[in-house]
């Protein structure tokens, strides 16, 4: 019964094509897309910064400056914006090369921040003034150096008495390298998405269910010799090679994204093979834990339209409160009771990436074979107690 119930579904599955090329190019969009508006909103919109100058004894600083500020990605117009409006100004007073040149004096300069200008303006600026004042100090330094004659005392030594060296390590005390500690944050942004690119597919269960009363087929298909539990199992598998149709578009996404990060932000990020088939099987893990909670909630409500938008709801909800909480989850704190978060349904999915992230391997492997074992048990129980009144009620 089951064979034939398999053949109906990918019978039915071929003639939905927007439903195959929904489920591959969802997921092979929207990382990317993520990533594009990251680098668009620092390559096409840099911060533009007007340094003001009223003394030309000011211009060596000015370009120091000037310099740091388009090293670092932003646009400097000098007395001058040929109408653009700046993000911010930076005005050097008349007085400032006379007091900065007196090491018994202090100099000073005017910010001033437009309101609408964003977080990256600020901190340029910011860091622009921080490395000109380094500089200013620097130089005092070494004019204390020489007038005091101490010819063997570095500058750099005196400013920077402590050097730290960072060390990432994961939450089993390992060192942990850069890129590594990139795809950390990548991972994050990953579980943001997972959800949302797999909804297609994980509501084709629910919609694939009560769609055939809707189409009025179910009476038909109840009546027939083919059991309830082969009738939902069939779901389940196209559901699942949906499932792994629509993951080849999230790897290729996956791939694209990082590379965009990479490009865009200079930071290595390296993904491993067992990274992309976790992201891979988390995502299977989705479509059967969602068909698991469906099969539930259809036994527990029933069959009708407005009980299934109660199920989506619900469905839907567990998961933007995985795919969010991702993005504030430290792992490594996860302790009683915060790690009851687990009972959310797809908040396991969420953590089984995180923990893979930060080095913990094995629990990764406990909370996948986990959910894994629960969603085969709840899709199995509440399949063989469905009966046909429930499934065809009103």
């Amino acid at each position: 019964m089951l064979s034939t119930m398999m053949k109906k579904e990918l019978l039915d599955l071929r003639r939905d094509r927007r439903l195959i090329l929904g489920a591959i190019v969802l997921p092979f969009i929207l990382l990317p897309l993520i990533g594009i508006i990251l680098y668009a909103s620092v390559a096409v919109s840099p911060p533009v910064i007007e340094i003001v100058s009223y003394n030309q004894s000011n211009l060596h600083y000015v370009q120091l400056l000037s310099n740091y500020i388009e090293r670092n990605g932003g646009i400097v117009f000098y007395n001058n914006t040929n109408g653009t409006i700046p993000d911010a100004v930076i005005i050097f007073p008349k007085d400032f090369s006379q007091n900065v040149s007196n090491i018994s004096r202090q100099a000073y300069v005017y910010v001033r921040f437009l309101l609408s200008s964003n977080q990256q303006a600020s901190t340029l600026v910011n860091n622009a003034l921080g490395y000109l004042s380094y500089n200013l100090v620097y130089n005092r330094t070494e004019y204390l150096i020489i007038t005091s004659n101490l010819h063997n005392v570095n500058p750099n030594d005196v400013l920077n008495p402590l050097l730290v060296k960072n060390i990432v390590v994961t939450i089993t005390g390992q060192k942990a390298s850069e890129s590594q500690a990139n795809l950390s944050e990548v991972a994050r942004i990953i579980t943001l998405v997972l959800f949302p690119s797999a909804t297609p597919v994980i509501f084709y269960v629910t919609e694939g269910i009560v769609g055939e009363k809707e189409r009025r087929t179910l009476e038909s298909l109840l009546a027939s010799p083919i059991s309830i539990n082969s009738f939902i199992i069939s779901k389940v598998i196209i559901a699942i090679i949906l499932g792994i149709l629509s993951s080849l578009g999230d790897i290729l996404g996956i791939i694209l994204f990082s590379s965009l990060m990479s490009f865009t932000f200079a930071l290595p990020i390296s993904l491993s093979v067992s990274f992309i088939l976790l992201v891979v099987l988390v995502y299977l893990l989705a479509v059967l834990l969602t068909a698991a909670l469906n099969v539930l909630l259809l036994l527990a409500l029933g069959g009708s339209m407005r009980n299934l938008q109660i199920i989506n709801f619900l469905v839907l909800t567990f998961g933007l409160i995985a795919s969010f909480s991702a993005l504030f989850i430290n792992v490594a704190n996860l302790q009683f009771p915060l790690n009851l978060i687990m009972i959310i349904p797809y908040e396991q999915l969420s953590l089984s990436l995180l923990y893979f992230v930060s080095g913990s391997s094995l629990i990764t492997l406990a909370i996948v074979l986990g959910t894994l074992a629960i969603s085969v048990a709840i899709l199995l129980i509440s399949s063989r107690l469905f009966n046909s009144e429930r499934l065809l009620l009103k």
